[in-house]
């Protein structure tokens, strides 16, 4: 990309946050050939990572999706805003009011002064010194995790200024892994904003964000007057963790979501759990449809047909009802496409299943009482790490074992190692051996 369309703004002030913070813009193509247009802008938190790697974590190349998608005719040319995090301060900044008076991560939350920072302070300085479009029928507001949570949040408090919200893998609940306590981090709103909504979360995320949660937020704003497939999409991503690698491969379905075409229907897929308890946890078919644009979303109003229905129903938005033990054939059906699943319904089925793991650690490892490998993990012994857990069944994790933010495992020459993954089946031993460490703020290789 011409370096000229990507702008830094080295220390943005803030009077109201009195902080400074880097700020990305990415201009399209046409922007200085094309003296008269204007454009619709996407802002972006955790700005530091939407065109760039760092030692915290690999870049979405919000860029290059934005490029490829234009030049494929697929969507408008935009402006993206990149609005960088303070490290220290991010939680703080992403966090409004808690909803229960907790204060979880023992700071102040700030989110409300830093949906002002954005309202009164970002927005008017790029409307001003940029070719925009500045009504919120063009202004989306996305983010991810913590900033996808933010992004909800303004999106409802902010409707009048943002007309389009992404919110991948919001952190809306902190569970403690060790009580499974829920601990609500956002107020969930239903009242009926003019905005489109696009809401995703991995199937790998583990305890970081889970499915149950963010799928709560998504049936409220169904029953609040969300449609689905219209000022609604929402997609419960296959085998993507909560890194910022799961979310620069589906970045591109909120940007045709919001500014392109999201093109015709070409494949679909069903994906759940094939055994469901009369009495157990409520299992939920993801009927995944695929576009030829390379959009991707869940479809929560969908057809179901089943073989035996006196066996099993299914309503739309992919509830499993087991009625009487047996098994039968369930078929989706979407416009032409169909997908099918073989389903056997038992009396009972626990809500957790156990899983033991153990990990095995070089010599060289400092000194370190926990280590996270999905799961955290107690000191066992010298060198090992690990123990018997009881974790909600069918819930998968994805993830590099690490011993902290940035402090992860290499293979014995300090190279990346691939992010190993699991999913919860009842009795399930796994044992993981580390070969080495680096710590990635240092970008130093502990060696052996």
């Amino acid at each position: 990309m011409d370096s000229s369309r990507l702008i830094e703004i080295d220390e943005f002030y803030s009077r109201i946050l009195s902080n400074r913070r880097k700020v990305f813009i990415y201009l399209p193509p046409s922007y200085r050939a094309n003296e008269q247009k204007r454009y619709p802008v996407l802002y972006m938190h955790d700005g530091q990572h939407a065109f760039f790697a760092d030692h915290k974590g690999d870049s979405w190349d919000v860029h290059l999706t934005v490029d490829r998608l234009v030049a494929e005719g697929r969507m408008q040319e935009i402006i993206v805003v990149a609005i960088s995090h303070i490290e220290d301060a991010r939680i703080a900044e992403y966090m409004h009011a808690n909803p229960d008076g907790h204060n979880l991560f023992n700071t102040a939350n700030q989110g409300e002064m830093y949906e002002q920072f954005l309202v009164e302070e970002v927005k008017p300085y790029i409307d001003q010194e940029y070719r925009t479009l500045p009504g919120k029928e063009h202004t989306a507001l996305m983010g991810s995790s913590a900033g996808g949570l933010v992004s909800y949040n303004i999106g409802f408090r902010q409707s009048d200024t943002f007309g389009m919200i992404g919110a991948l893998c919001p952190f809306v609940v902190s569970v403690n892994p060790d009580t499974m306590e829920d601990r609500w981090l956002s107020h969930i709103y239903t009242e009926k904003k003019d905005i489109k909504i696009w809401m995703d979360v991995g199937d790998a995320e583990g305890f970081t964000v889970m499915e149950k949660h963010v799928r709560q937020v998504v049936d409220t704003l169904v029953r609040t007057g969300y449609e689905p497939g219209n000022d609604l999409m929402y997609y419960y991503a296959v085998g993507s963790g909560h890194a910022q690698k799961d979310w620069a491969a589906r970045v591109h379905a909120p940007l045709l979501y919001f500014f392109g075409d999201i093109g015709t229907p070409v494949h679909a897929e069903l994906h759940g759990s094939h055994v469901v308890g009369i009495l157990g946890p409520t299992q939920r078919f993801n009927a995944v449809v695929h576009y030829d644009s390379g959009f991707v979303m869940t479809d929560l109003n969908a057809r179901y047909e089943v073989a035996d229905p006196r066996i099993l129903e299914v309503t739309v938005d992919g509830t499993l009802i087991p009625k009487r033990s047996g098994k039968t054939r369930v078929i989706y059906h979407h416009d032409q496409l169909t997908a099918h699943a073989e389903i056997t319904v038992i009396p009972y089925l626990s809500e957790t299943a156990t899983v033991t793991l153990v990990v095995k650690v070089p010599e060289n490892t400092p000194p370190t009482e926990r280590l996270y490998a999905g799961i955290e993990l107690p000191i066992i012994d010298a060198g090992q790490y690990g123990g018997t857990f009881k974790v909600p069944r069918d819930m998968a994790f994805e993830f590099r074992i690490s011993r902290g933010l940035g402090k992860h495992e290499t293979d014995r020459y300090g190279h990346e190692v691939p992010y190993r993954k699991f999913r919860v089946t009842d009795g399930l031993e796994l044992h993981y051996e580390v070969e080495n460490w680096i710590d990635l703020a240092t970008e130093r290789v502990e060696e052996r």
